[in-house]
């Protein structure tokens, strides 16, 4: 089954839908009358609208939008039209995928730009920062890679803006002013021509790689990136600093390690990132000049793989499993890779991180199996959503602030969130505020195919129960690199929330992924647990501050404790001894079968005992 991640752009045949526009602010035009929703802005102050504070430059019209960021409020901050009401129900098309909006800003940050519809459906926000400060700017968003949601989410119908996007945070309060937001070739053109962005680093492991052309990699010697016999102009051009391969007036193009003939009898897949504004079929074909190694010798196969109307106007990343090439029976001398489309002689196509690559190692895209039922005693956990509790009332899994795309799905008929598109996204208890005093630490079960980053904020709204009351506290725990693939048990001490000073009237949760708007990420068994009453073994003794690091840990490698113990022993939950070592600090996980929870209990030199959890990932 070919694997290849592009799009494809979904037009509707039916009506079409237009949104009201341009917003002016300007009396009795859109923007001005509109009921415009202020969020996550601290006290947050109303949208005005004003006489424009600096007629001149780039916008000299009357009368202008003004929102102050907060330095109490969130990075996300922002504004919002009324649902149904105010923007109108409209679908993307060639004639309205350019936005732009006219800033004005004290300070340079994102400015960002989001679209959804009354279900909440939204591919997330595009960001753009202002380059000039004090003055008028005119910026420009292209949603030209966007699609149109799905019949059953309705139609797009609110903007929502994020005047001042800094995730660094304010040192101030910062007035921000905008106007003037067009769609289509009446605000800024149509939709690029060539890519603004270069195209996405590769995340292969080096090992398992074979590169032709990539800054990421090491790359073997190609003779070539176009033959003689090629129709097609090549220039090597540099996107945001990286090296990319330009081809126009492409009808085919011939690539050759000839001298160098690539062996791929250990990789699986071929990867390549194109872009193109108007392409309408793309292929690519594999030569291998077998045994002899020469051309024409008798023993060459080849094969080509055609996409037929792959997405315009974004990086795709296309990964083609090398058995999809049947024709080539061979892969120990591959010697030419040919690139075709169409419009035969007048597309142009933008190439980079070209590789062969063993995925043999790579897990799914999505889970196969569900998330590891929950052990812990009923009594000592308040569940926000698992099967095996009774969930306390949930506002929603995703606020409208969010930026993200939320699924409820079933794995293996076990009900799970999924989170696509996923920068950040809100939970919320606000209604049914969440009293974790007697609580130790915070549980969920993660699964994602692709993030980098993972975080998990909570928040407490004090004992006024008000958000931005003047008694809220938070605090953010980040996990650098997780595991990919599989489902991590992630266990968070509450008194690691260090700057969330009361647990008594949790409401809010926020799951921060990276890469940004970009990772997709499965969530189960989220609840809040008391870890003194969790274990069938006696943990009355008092610990003595003996530390396991890491923890959790990854299933082969090995633990250090803080001090070396007389002895220790590891059993799992059910109190069944599978580990024991003495006279050493070094905990060796690759002696225990399965991941999972365990109990370590360390004998120490003065007599005493203690116990704590090791999660075994």
């Amino acid at each position: 089954m070919k694997k290849f991640t592009f799009m494809l752009l979904l037009l509707s045949a039916f009506a079409s839908y237009a949104q009201n526009g341009p917003i002016t602010f300007e009396p009795g035009e859109p923007g001005a009358d509109w009921t415009w929703n202020v969020f996550e802005n601290d006290a947050n102050p109303p949208l005005e609208v004003i006489a424009n504070p600096d007629p001149t430059g780039a916008n000299t019209s009357a009368t202008v939008a003004q929102f102050t960021a907060l330095q109490a409020g969130q990075p996300f901050a922002g504004v919002e039209s009324q649902q149904t009401v105010d923007l109108g129900a409209f679908e993307w098309n060639e004639d309205n995928r350019t936005v732009t909006i006219m800033v004005w800003k004290s300070v340079i940050s994102d400015v960002g730009i989001k679209f959804d519809t009354p279900t909440g459906w939204s591919q997330g926000e595009i960001k753009v920062a202002n380059t000039v400060v004090n003055q008028w700017e005119e910026l420009t968003f292209d949603f030209s890679s966007f699609i149109n949601p799905p019949e059953s989410e309705g139609m797009l119908d609110r903007i929502i803006i994020f005047p001042d996007f800094d995730l660094d945070g304010r040192t101030q309060d910062n007035v921000v002013y905008f106007d003037n937001i067009t769609f289509g070739e009446g605000g800024g053109g149509n939709p690029s021509t060539e890519p603004m962005v270069a195209a996405p680093a590769p995340t292969q492991d080096e090992a398992d790689v074979i590169s032709l052309f990539s800054d990421v990699y090491t790359d073997v010697p190609v003779d070539t990136w176009r033959t003689d016999w090629s129709a097609a102009v090549l220039e090597d051009v540099e996107i945001q600093g990286n090296p990319t391969k330009k081809y126009s007036s492409l009808d085919f193009v011939g690539i050759e390690t000839v001298a160098n003939q690539v062996d791929a009898t250990g990789m699986t897949h071929i990867h390549l990132d194109v872009w193109s504004a108007g392409f309408t079929s793309f292929s690519v074909k594999l030569v291998d000049f077998g045994a002899d190694g020469a051309f024409g010798g008798g023993d060459d196969t080849e094969h080509q793989v055609d996409f037929a109307s792959p997405a315009q106007g974004q990086w795709l990343g296309i990964d083609i499993p090398l058995d999809d090439f049947v024709g080539m029976t061979s892969r120990a001398n591959i010697a030419q890779y040919i690139l075709v489309a169409q419009p035969s002689g007048a597309a142009t196509v933008w190439v980079d991180n070209m590789y062969f690559y063993n995925g043999e190692n790579t897990g799914p895209a999505e889970p196969m199996t569900a998330a590891p039922d929950p052990m812990e005693d009923a009594a000592n956990v308040i569940s926000l959503f698992s099967d095996t509790y009774t969930d306390v009332p949930v506002d929603t899994w995703r606020t409208d602030w969010s930026a993200a795309t939320l699924e409820d799905i079933e794995i293996e008929g076990n009900p799970t969130k999924k989170y696509s598109g996923l920068d950040f996204v809100g939970i919320e208890t606000v209604a049914n505020q969440v009293d974790a005093t007697g609580m130790t630490h915070i549980h969920l079960d993660v699964w994602s195919p692709d993030f980098t980053f993972f975080g998990v904020k909570l928040v407490d709204f004090g004992a006024d129960g008000a958000f931005d009351g003047g008694d809220d506290t938070e605090d953010q725990i980040n996990f650098e690199m997780p595991g990919q693939g599989e489902w991590i048990g992630i266990d968070i001490p509450l008194d690691d929330f260090a700057g969330m000073t009361s647990r008594s009237n949790i409401a809010q949760y926020i799951l921060v992924a990276q890469p940004t708007g970009a990772a997709t990420v499965y969530v189960d068994n989220v609840y809040f647990y008391n870890d003194l009453g969790s274990s069938t073994l006696d943990e009355g003794l008092e610990a003595k501050g003996v530390r396991a690091f890491p923890n959790p840990v990854r299933l082969g490698e090995a633990v250090q404790l803080s001090e070396q113990p007389v002895g220790y022993e590891v059993f799992d939950l059910s109190g069944r001894l599978v580990l024991s070592a003495q006279g050493t600090a070094t905990v060796n996980t690759a002696q225990l079968s399965q991941r999972g929870v365990y109990l370590l209990k360390a004998r120490l030199k003065d007599g005493s005992e203690q116990v704590q959890r090791l999660i075994v990932q």
